[in-house]
């Protein structure tokens, strides 16, 4: 059967692409000649079909080369994400227990979390999330955090073309010592390790936008899980207007002195998308993407006590 690879960016739909995105984020993965894309599928496939440790390999041609976009089109890189994810699946599975964000409607009045429809000039997406007023932090709110942000990740591997990710943590509403209280290095570790390594997320930035003065105390929680050059990234606002030297004004919603719509009315439109029968169906397909630990190679680079080296971005 031959490779399908992708030919056209979607117009419609909730995430927005630019004219040249397609190519221009391939160029910057050297995946812009013609056939490279294709052989690339083509060497990942037949790796993959020869690996009796995954429960599932049936993956799309789509989803193989949206993985190989998180990898800047590497080959090599690609089959050890692939593998970490499905791990992940395996070792911690409380994670992804969630796939209809029907559960997480009372979740909803403590924080909103979404990609922004619209791309940067770099084509990065902008992933914000926001802790809302005068509500009260429950004790499991990481982990249902990372609970949504799994669908959210799954929706935007199977269906973005970015070149990278921009994290806003809004925290201007929130009692940063409240949050701290409730944040350990070694959930933050496996939640980070989960985005970077499992789903390939490339930070480009991550901005904090609180006017805490212990601000400081959570860049130093964050640089204990981040590399050094991930660390160098992290930039603290006190209000949104500096914002705009990072963040086009016309991308973000109104609510932060942005052209789009409200973030209220952004957020029903992301969580219409991600409770689509089309999402759905697929969130339950990725449930069956695990590992058989006793078949996995016992040289495997990842340990399975979930101790893990700083991530790294390139």
């Amino acid at each position: 059967m031959g490779v399908t690879v992708i030919e056209e960016l979607p117009k419609t739909g909730f995430l927005k692409f630019r004219h040249d995105q397609l190519f221009e984020v391939r160029k910057l993965f050297n995946l812009e000649k013609p056939g490279r894309v294709k052989e690339a599928i083509e060497l990942l496939r037949e790796w993959l079909e020869k690996q009796d440790h995954f429960n599932k390999t049936d993956f799309s041609d789509a989803y193989l080369e949206l993985l190989l976009i998180t990898t800047k089109g590497s080959v090599e890189r690609a089959k050890s994400r692939f593998d970490k994810l499905c791990t992940y699946r395996t070792i911690w599975p409380h994670f992804f227990t969630a796939i209809d964000i029907n559960s997480f409607k009372e979740d909803f009045k403590t924080f909103n979390s979404l990609v922004l429809p619209e791309v940067t000039e770099d084509y990065s997406r902008v992933n914000l999330f926001k802790i809302n007023s005068n509500v009260p932090l429950q004790a499991d709110l990481v982990l249902t955090y990372i609970k949504f942000s799994i669908i959210v990740c799954e929706y935007c591997k199977m269906h973005d073309y970015a070149s990278g990710y921009i994290v806003v943590l809004d925290y201007q509403d929130v009692n940063l010592l409240d949050l701290l209280a409730l944040l350990s290095p070694a959930q933050m570790q496996q939640m980070l390790n989960l985005y970077m390594e499992g789903y390939g997320m490339r930070i480009q930035g991550i901005h904090l936008v609180t006017t805490s003065k212990v601000s400081d105390t959570l860049i130093m929680l964050l640089k204990q899980v981040l590399s050094k050059k991930v660390g160098n990234r992290i930039h603290v606002h006190r209000n949104y207007e500096s914002l705009y030297d990072f963040i086009p004004k016309k991308i973000l919603p109104a609510d932060y002195g942005g052209d789009a719509v409200p973030l209220s009315e952004m957020m029903e439109d992301f969580l219409q998308e991600l409770s689509s029968k089309e999402h759905l169906e697929y969130m339950k397909e990725t449930q069956s993407a695990t590992v058989d630990l006793r078949k996995k190679p016992k040289d495997d680079e990842m340990a399975m006590t979930g101790s893990f080296r700083s991530l790294s971005v390139d």
